[in-house]
């Protein structure tokens, strides 16, 4: 999927997050945003991801070159950040099975139960997961769904070394498969992505190569 953003700006009462921002992320590219705290990295992802609207400009979605519909992109992007809730009162095998009746996968939910070094908790509630656990669950959500966009922010909150080392195995076997964009200060959750854009300086702020 091609994103293209033009002239985006997002403000939040008085104050701009992000203002007069164009952006053409290609289809199957990877893209990583970086940026002080407080620089638009979260704002921007929520925008791309189409989480919230912007205050000026305009996103736009291409699939094969053709215009694709905002309100179909919930169905077809992977998110996983801090702000986006898991269902608390499903267990882990009741969270899956409800989440790819809505989502297209090539893994059974016990391959994905077992991808995702989950399968000691099929039938624990998602409330008594641990931080760790719930972040690896949300990024088995956007990562194991035929998605044509993943969008993650700052996917290694909350992993131990193992559940790093995981994460970094399964999202580059996704560079290429799909638009891939990762919001982080971390270098280990986006040193294996060629192109970066830093909100540090809003003046000059592009797409370039690490």
């Amino acid at each position: 999927m091609r994103v293209k953003l033009d002239k985006v700006g997002k403000r939040f009462n008085k104050e701009w997050i992000l203002k007069n921002l164009s952006l053409d992320i290609p289809s199957l590219s990877s893209l990583s945003i970086t940026g002080a705290n407080g620089s638009g990295k979260s704002t921007l992802i929520k925008l791309i991801s189409a989480y919230m609207e912007p205050t000026l400009g305009e996103i736009q979605y291409f699939e094969n070159e053709k215009d694709y519909s905002i309100e179909n992109i919930p169905q077809t992007i992977g998110l996983a950040a801090p702000y986006v809730n898991l269902i608390e009162e499903f267990s882990l095998k009741e969270h899956l099975e409800f989440h790819f009746k809505f989502r297209s996968t090539t893994f059974s939910v016990e391959e994905i139960i077992s991808k995702a070094n989950l399968k000691f908790s099929i039938h624990k509630k998602i409330k008594d997961f641990s931080s760790g656990m719930k972040q690896r669950l949300k990024l088995a959500l956007a990562i194991y769904s035929d998605n044509k966009l993943i969008i993650l922010d700052e996917p290694t909150s909350n992993l131990d070394q193992e559940g790093i080392e995981w994460y970094r195995d399964e999202i580059q076997q996704r560079l290429g498969t799909c638009t891939l964009i990762v919001a982080s200060n971390q270098l280990h959750e986006y040193d294996f992505i060629s192109k970066n854009i830093d909100l540090n300086n809003k003046n000059t702020i592009r797409m370039k190569s690490l």
